[in-house]
C-alpha cells in the first residue's frame, strides 16, 4: 500500500503511462519534468466544473483524473525568455475560466487554455494642431488552445476577423501533456548551452549558435517527440516544429 501511494497520480492513468513507456523505449536520454507532472502542479477538474460541457467521456476522464498544469511557459530561447518575462500573462494558461465549447465551421472544440496579452492602442485626432487629442484604449487579446471534440486532437486557434487558422499541436491531450513535460525538461539544458556559448563568444548572437548546431541541440527532444507523437513533427506546419525552429515566426 505504501509503495502504491508513492506512484505519481499521472502514472496511474493507463493511456498516459503507456505513452510515457513508449517514449522512454526510444532511449532518447530525456526524462519528462516530473515536478511539472506532479501534484499540485497538475490541477484536476471536478465534475461540477465540467457538467455544463458536452464532451466525450475520454476527454472528461483525462481532465478529472489527470488534469492540466496552471501554466506552460513556452520559451524558445534565452532572448525570448527575457522578453516574455515582461508579459502580463507569459505562456499558456490553463484556468477553469478558459473552459468553453466553440463551434468553427461545424466542428466543435473545447477551449482548454489561452495565450493572453494586454496592450494599448492610441487614436490621435487633429494631429500637429493646437487641439491635438490622444485617446488611449486598453486591449486584451487571447489565442485559445483547443481540443477538437470529434478527434481529440489539440490545436492552437488563431482568429483573424472573419478567418480562422488552426495550428496542429498534438494528437491527444495525453500526448500534449507529456510533450510539454519533455520540453520543460529539455529547455533548461538547451538554454544553458546557448548562454555558455555567448559568454565565450560575446560578439556572436544566439541564432549563430543555434542554427549551426540545430541537430545536436534539439536532437533529444525531437527524438522523444517522434516516439511520443509522430504527427507532431510529421505534419507540414505544427506547433512543436515552430518551437524547434527559431526561423519560424
Amino acid at each position: 500500500m505504501e509503495q502504491q501511494e508513492k506512484i505519481p497520480n499521472w502514472m496511474k492513468y493507463p493511456p498516459l503511462l503507456q505513452l510515457y513507456q513508449q517514449a522512454q523505449a526510444a532511449e532518447t536520454g530525456l526524462e519528462p519534468d516530473l515536478k511539472f507532472l506532479a501534484d499540485p502542479k497538475l490541477g484536476r477538474y471536478e465534475e461540477y466544473q465540467l457538467k455544463h460541457l458536452e464532451i466525450p467521456q475520454n476527454i472528461k476522464d483525462f481532465l478529472m483524473q489527470v488534469g492540466l498544469p496552471d501554466r506552460f511557459l513556452d520559451h524558445r530561447s534565452p532572448s525570448e525568455e527575457r522578453e516574455n518575462e515582461k508579459s502580463t500573462y507569459p505562456g499558456i494558461i490553463f484556468w477553469v475560466s478558459c473552459l468553453r465549447i466553440e463551434t468553427v465551421k461545424r466542428k466543435k472544440y473545447l477551449v482548454i487554455g489561452e495565450y493572453r496579452s494586454l496592450g494599448r492602442t492610441c487614436i490621435t485626432t487633429n494631429l500637429n494642431k493646437p487641439d491635438q487629442t490622444d485617446q488611449w484604449d486598453k486591449i486584451e487579446d487571447s489565442v485559445p488552445v483547443v481540443v477538437e471534440l470529434k478527434t481529440g486532437t489539440v490545436w492552437k486557434w488563431i482568429h483573424y476577423y472573419s478567418e480562422d487558422e488552426f495550428t496542429f499541436i498534438n494528437s491527444s491531450l495525453e500526448q500534449f501533456l507529456l510533450s510539454m513535460a519533455y520540453w520543460q525538461a529539455f529547455y533548461p539544458e538547451f538554454a544553458k548551452n546557448v548562454l555558455d556559448y555567448l559568454e565565450i563568444n560575446p560578439k556572436k548572437n544566439e541564432l549563430d549558435y543555434i542554427f549551426r548546431n540545430d541537430k545536436r541541440l534539439y536532437g533529444s527532444f525531437r527524438s522523444c517527440l517522434k516516439a511520443l507523437d509522430p504527427d507532431a513533427l510529421r505534419k507540414r506546419m505544427t506547433y512543436w516544429k515552430f518551437m524547434c525552429d527559431l526561423s519560424l515566426y
